[in-house]
């Protein structure tokens, strides 16, 4: 899963902003939904295809894999070379929806092909990562069907391929504005998203008191059908491991009927439709460290929403005490997980991936290193084994109030570099979330911004970021840099976008806590990491020593007495949860070595 971005931009060029244009999963009941998405826009000129903006156009049919014929799998990507469609088709795909990759070939000739087949639309899959813009090439102003063609995510486009192995499977791809009489939604694309939490990952010592830690909560509601509706309403609720902590539901509002376009309301606190602001408070019983989910619901009212896959919205953060984050954190693991993998399309010296850390409590932390995952470019051939990658946190100097300040500086940033490290995988930890410590600790100081970066030198190295954590609304509410990206020492203050922030998190602990064991720790490490059923633990020390094993929250798991022999011990962790571990080694004489191990 591996994104080449042409240029290193806003948001990326070529991804639908139109929220009544979908393509969206009919049946099975397992395919349903909403799915990112990119199309071949005919005012680009270099296509001549179903234009999406209008109201009304559309295809829903049935999927079918291309059969162009060819022997063999793809030798990069491992697909049948017979389902990139780049000869004539040898199957007839008459009234269905052709899905085919993409790979070795033009767009424009694959949706040639396939409408010379009989296709009433074409189903692009990328074949590493998310939807890409597509050329027409020298054939994409040559279709005579204005079919519609669009691209999904390699993910995506997999379970579709499966579930298709199943029994039919029916997609619909266009515009639904009035399609529907009673129709209303939250998610205008997949890259609109509502309010979620600031952090996904939120160290409870940021929110000792009421009020220390809270966020908006809200969303844009569209209405696409042609019935004016008079009683809607959005509801918000946030569930934890004591139950549900927030429910609140907006009074009723109106929305007119869509006409060319959909109307909307803004629900946000400086609106006219609003919903209470959620604060976590301690002392309440129910706000315990955990999971917290917050799910948006919308309703009609009295009417039957006939198109209801965009009707709901979940979101999650966790509160613990060790893990800085901007992303969801996974919910096996307890870290942060890169589903996408990118980089700019134009660079020379280095690459950086960044979130911010802006807090007026900062002082109660220390930091000590990163959380991030990589790849490498599969046509490079290149494993991360013993790839490295640097980590560093700044003071971020630069003074001004918001995104929106004109004192914002460009792209030409005031950093100050006050930790740093590095990296070197221990083997091909392709996509992994793997730890990176920095050489010193850092206690944090309280409303100063800092950068916590992870950068590579390497071009054909492609770093972490996760789509499902879509904070464009909070970016926009709050008009605060959150995951700033660095191109040959160039900052952008919103990345690839805030729909897909950096898939990093920085290890964060009690600042009281800091330098205790710093003069009399030993570095230590532990591989295979992730681990299966067995892990060794390796540092320059020989002899008994003991292994305390905690999770996340601080829960002792298991306890050993270890040896070590030339400076390694192998434990047995098959009967450990799936998850991320802390290990805290203590030797003979005193020493200590703490670090994060990930079970499978």
């Amino acid at each position: 899963m591996k994104k080449l971005l042409l240029s290193l931009v806003v948001v990326a060029s070529g991804f639908l902003s139109y929220g009544q244009a979908i393509v969206a999963g009919i049946s099975p009941a397992a395919i349903q939904g909403n799915y990112e998405f990119t199309w071949a826009d005919p005012a680009g000129g270099d296509w001549t295809t179903m234009d999406l903006n209008i109201p009304g156009n559309f295809v829903q049919a049935e999927l079918m894999l291309v059969d162009d014929g060819s022997t063999g799998d793809n030798a990069t990507y491992g697909f049948p070379l017979a389902w990139q469609g780049c000869n004539p088709l040898v199957n007839n795909l008459a009234g269905k929806i052709a899905v085919v990759y993409r790979a070795d070939c033009q767009f424009g000739t694959k949706a040639l092909n396939a409408e010379n087949a009989g296709a009433v639309g074409v189903i692009i899959i990328n074949h590493s990562g998310a939807p890409a813009g597509m050329a027409g090439g020298n054939d994409g102003a040559s279709l005579v069907n204005n079919i519609p063609v669009v691209m999904i995510s390699t993910t995506d486009g997999e379970a579709l391929i499966t579930e298709m192995g199943n029994g039919p499977v029916e997609m619909f791809i266009g515009n639904k504005t009035g399609l529907y009489a009673d129709d209303a939604g939250i998610l205008g694309n997949a890259w609109q998203a509502p309010l979620i939490s600031k952090l996904g990952g939120l160290p409870s010592q940021l929110a000792q008191n009421a009020g220390e830690y809270g966020f908006e909560l809200g969303a844009r509601v569209y209405n696409y059908g042609t019935n004016a509706q008079s009683a809607v309403t959005l509801n918000a609720t946030i569930t934890g491991p004591s139950g549900v902590v927030y429910n609140n539901t907006t009074s009723a509002f109106a929305l007119n009927a869509a006409t060319t376009t959909a109307d909307s309301t803004d629900v946000w606190s400086g609106g006219t439709v609003t919903l209470p602001n959620f604060n976590f408070d301690p002392a309440n019983p129910l706000h315990v460290p955990g999971r917290y989910t917050v799910t948006y619901t919308l309703d009609l009212g009295g009417a039957t929403d006939e198109y209801d896959g965009d009707n709901t919205y979940s979101a999650d953060f966790v509160v613990q005490d060790e893990i800085y984050s901007v992303v969801q954190l996974d919910a096996t693991t307890g870290l942060p997980s890169g589903n996408q993998f990118y980089q700019p399309g134009t660079w020379t010296s280095t690459f950086d991936a960044c979130i911010v850390i802006d807090n007026p409590n900062a002082s109660r932390l220390a930091v000590d290193g990163l959380y991030f995952s990589a790849v490498t470019s599969t046509a490079s051939g290149l494993t991360l084994d013993g790839e490295e990658m640097g980590l560093y946190l700044y003071t971020w100097d630069d003074v001004f109030t918001d995104l929106n300040d004109a004192n914002f500086p460009g792209n030409t940033w005031t950093l100050t570099e006050v930790a740093s490290g590095y990296y070197y995988y221990p083997s091909d930890l392709q996509g992994e979330t793997v730890f990176g410590q920095f050489t010193n600790q850092v206690a944090l100081q309280d409303n100063q911004r800092y950068l916590a970066c992870v950068q590579t030198v390497n071009q054909e190295v492609f770093l972490g970021f996760d789509n499902t954590s879509n904070v464009t609304w909070n970016v926009d509410t709050y008009l605060q840099p959150v995951a700033p990206v660095g191109n040959d020492g160039s900052y952008f203050a919103v990345g690839f976008g805030s729909d897909v922030p950096p898939a990093i998190g920085v290890h964060v602990f009690n600042v009281a806590e800091m330098g205790i064991n710093e003069e009399a720790s030993i570095e230590g490490s532990a591989y295979p990491n992730p681990a299966v059923d067995v892990v060794t633990v390796a540092m320059d020390a020989e002899g008994s020593a003991t292994l305390n094993i905690t999770d996340l929250a601080g829960r002792t798991v298991a306890s050993h007495t270890i040896s070590l022999v030339a400076g390694k011990a192998q434990i047995n962790v098959a009967d450990l949860n799936s998850g991320a571990y802390i290990f805290n080694v203590v030797l003979e004489d005193g020493r200590t070595s703490q670090f994060n191990v990930v079970k499978k």
